[in-house]
């Protein structure tokens, strides 16, 4: 029996050894612990690590134990169970020959039942919990049963268990499964992000032709606001011109009555001119051959007044139509003075909304400037996240 315990704490040693060599392993699986919380989709199936060892009862001795530990070495434990199969505690190989390492340990011990040394915190999963979880409570273990074995259960029914060699290998499948994700969410978003960048090279490239419309559209604004203020100038000048042309009908028509007024008076002395000269004829008839000359000179004044009096009619005639063109050029003028006036108020109304557009020019030309020096940078970034990206992949 001593022999026994003597070899199996030289195993229990060569194993302690191992367990040191890896000790710097599990702690990359503790620094990599993050990278296991969040598993996309992961296909690790716990089952698929699960050893088998023996089950025993609670009443179970020490040697009983240390005989099956001895004929299966390929045990690292065995679990205690209850009648309806359920673990209920854990007993690791290497703790149980350590307690067994003493001189006397053997004697004392190897009548004992197995409870005695058995670990009744051991960490219990089901089997159908994910491989994740399994590794982070695993890692949230006492540091005194870290090395343990975790046991699995498939519905309380005891299923196996996973030693520290197999959880490494879990976390690494992990990990190969967290990488592999991380390479398609890097090629992924290697994709979307070349498509941001094309599209704010397109964003900028609208942006610095807005710039340019808005350029020639200030550039038309002024020169249609310069336009318009000619026009405008223009109008101005004729409405002053019809103005000084109304005055001048007005002046006119004036005139033409004071001057009709004239006619009038020069007819009503022709018409007295002539009763006159008539009334001198018939006193030259009466004065018979004496007064024959002055008949002649009579008849002439007649005449002469007659032509007066044709002359004062067709002047009055003349005088209406002039008074009739100067009432339809004073009404023309009005009138057409009135629409210059609206025209004018137009060309204002037009002058008043290229200044606007000016200002709107104005505007969107600093936003589009904004937007094409954001869009720019913005772009330059994402060139370098792709960059990134790019090399991560070339690099993985």
């Amino acid at each position: 029996m001593t022999l026994l315990l003597v070899e199996e704490v030289r195993k229990t040693a060569k194993k302690d050894k191992l367990d040191t060599e890896h000790r710097k392993d599990i702690q990359i699986i503790t620094e990599n612990k993050n990278e296991i919380e969040q598993p996309v989709m992961s296909s690790v199936a716990i089952d698929t690590y699960s050893r088998a060892v023996a089950t025993v009862n609670s009443e179970t001795t020490c040697r009983n134990v240390m005989n099956i530990l001895r004929d299966r070495p390929e045990y690292p434990c065995l679990v205690i169970i209850d009648e309806d199969n359920r673990p209920k505690a854990l007993v690791m190989r290497d703790a149980f020959n350590r307690r067994l390492m003493g001189r006397f340990a053997a004697d004392l011990y190897e009548m004992r039942h197995i409870h005695a040394f058995a670990n009744y915190e051991a960490l219990v999963m089901d089997i159908r919990e994910s491989a994740s979880q399994l590794i982070e409570q695993a890692l949230n273990r006492p540091e005194k049963h870290f090395y343990d074995c975790v046991i699995l259960v498939d519905q309380g029914q005891f299923k196996g268990v996973l030693t520290v060699q197999d959880l490494m290998m879990v976390s690494g499948r992990l990990k190969f499964e967290a990488e592999e994700s991380r390479k398609l969410t890097v090629k992924d978003n290697y994709g979307h992000v070349e498509n941001i960048e094309a599209s704010l090279l397109q964003v900028a490239d609208a942006a610095n032709r807005t710039i340019i419309e808005c350029r020639n559209m200030k550039e038309w604004s002024l020169t249609g606001k310069t336009k318009l203020e000619e026009v405008q100038q223009s109008y101005n000048s004729v409405v002053e011109s019809l103005t000084s042309r109304q005055y001048q009908v007005s002046k006119l028509l004036q005139d033409v009555g004071v001057i009709s007024k004239l006619t009038q008076d020069i007819a009503e002395v022709a018409g007295r001119s002539g009763l006159l000269a008539l009334n001198a004829t018939i006193e030259a008839a009466h004065a018979g051959e004496y007064g024959r000359g002055f008949q002649v000179v009579a008849s002439e004044v007649r005449v002469l007044a007659q032509h007066t009096r044709h002359l004062a009619e067709d002047i009055s005639s003349l005088l209406n139509n002039i008074r009739s063109i100067a009432i339809e050029t004073s009404e023309s003028t009005t009138i057409g003075m009135l629409q210059i006036q609206e025209s004018a108020m137009d060309v204002s109304e037009g002058s008043r909304i290229f200044g606007e557009m000016e200002q709107v020019a104005l505007s969107v030309e600093y936003a589009g400037e904004v937007v094409h020096q954001l869009a720019e940078a913005t772009a330059k970034q994402a060139a370098n996240v792709r960059k990134e990206l790019g090399n991560d992949c070339m690099e993985k």
